[in-house]
């Protein structure tokens, strides 16, 4: 999808596809700890990747950082203008997604309070996955204050917000004995991957160094998720929230992982067979219907499936189920995409100005 600018990345979309693919995945094998899909069948390596697939919001939170850092380097901001249009990108879908959840909760017995939609412009109530918009709109109020860090002292000067996040996840660990609830559910976790995403994007680094980053923290990541996996992941097998410290570092391996990946992928040589490229385009140009939407069609394919078919303590079968859902709900994000969201983006605004002067000059190429 064209930014607000007139710019494209095809391939950016195409880190969006992935991102949705592995939230969709993770949605329709593990809505809870024991259904449709046991936690105790941690699949073989690197399997994990699916099993855990909800690195996919991280990997989406971090192509954001990056994306926005790489569309305005040194130009000046336009602050309204900037908020206008994400509201016009994000808004629309996510009104009548909360508006769907909200009647459904109604008839169904289980309403969702007007708390929960009030409060969720802070805390992470919104139903379902919009809860992770309302984090998106938090980076979008610090942005510019990120910004103003970077050129002032220097993309590195960005490492000073890691480590704040880093201490306050330690604290919240300490003092309540787990962090996976700040880590995951606000921005106190997700600002490492907006932070990372937005450092790759603002740091020279020569294509050798990136190839070799990316390659080495992919690596170590699979390893780590795999065992992270099988020693509980995400559901810590009941369902109770994990007491583990890694969640304290948890978003800043994702964000160093996924930050240095599109960093790489980005800027790549090769190239992949042009139907592939534009199919890949297509699904990530679909990403946001994919993320809001799924969990209405997802979930009763999930159920049907399981029901006729049986196999749900068999994670193989139930991903093979996992991706004929997946294709089959491509055309309904792609009705919404070309229907009802890209109606609203001719009301974006241009929101980059000239170049402004940088105080202190991002180091040279590594």
């Amino acid at each position: 999808m064209r930014s607000t600018e007139g710019l494209y990345f095809s391939r950016l979309d195409h880190v969006r596809a992935v991102a949705a693919y592995l939230v969709f995945c993770w949605h329709f094998l593990h809505l809870t700890p024991t259904f449709p899909v046991p936690y105790a069948s941690a699949p073989i390596f690197p399997l994990a990747l699916i099993d855990e697939g909800h690195t996919g919001v991280a990997l989406f939170m971090t192509l954001s950082g990056y994306l926005f850092a790489k569309l305005v380097g040194d130009r000046g901001i336009d602050f309204p203008a900037f908020l206008w249009s994400r509201a016009v990108r994000l808004g629309p879908l996510l009104v009548v997604v909360i508006a769907a959840w909200v009647v459904i909760g109604h008839f169904s017995g289980a309403p969702i309070p007007l708390s929960d939609i009030t409060q969720g412009f802070i805390l992470p109530t919104w139903p379902k996955g919009t809860w992770s918009i309302a984090i998106e709109l938090h980076f979008y109020l610090v942005f510019p204050l990120l910004l103003l860090l970077v050129r002032k002292h220097g993309p590195f000067a960005l490492l000073a917000v890691i480590a704040c996040a880093l201490a306050i996840r330690f604290d919240w660990w300490r003092t309540f004995g787990e962090a996976q609830h700040l880590a995951y559910w606000t921005i106190l976790g997700r600002i490492d991957q907006f932070v990372f995403g937005m450092l790759f994007a603002l740091t020279p680094i020569s294509p050798r160094v990136r190839r070799i980053v990316a390659g080495v923290s992919g690596a170590a990541f699979l390893v780590l998720w795999h065992g992270f996996d099988r020693d509980g992941g995400y559901w810590n097998y009941t369902g109770a929230a994990s007491t583990s410290p890694l969640w304290i570092v948890i978003p800043t391996i994702e964000a160093i992982t996924y930050a240095s990946i599109i960093a790489w992928y980005d800027t790549a040589s090769f190239k992949l067979p042009a139907r592939l490229d534009r199919a890949l385009a297509k699904v990530g140009e679909w990403s946001f219907s994919i993320y809001l939407l799924h969990f209405f069609p997802a979930v009763a394919l999930r159920n049907y499936f399981w029901t006729t078919d049986g196999s749900g303590n068999n994670f193989y079968v139930a991903w093979i189920g996992a991706n004929i859902a997946f294709v089959c709900f491509l055309p309904v994000a792609a009705f919404s995409y070309r229907y009802f969201e890209r109606r609203f983006l001719v009301y974006r605004r241009p929101y980059l100005r000239a170049p402004v002067a940088v105080a202190v000059m991002a180091p040279k190429s590594y």
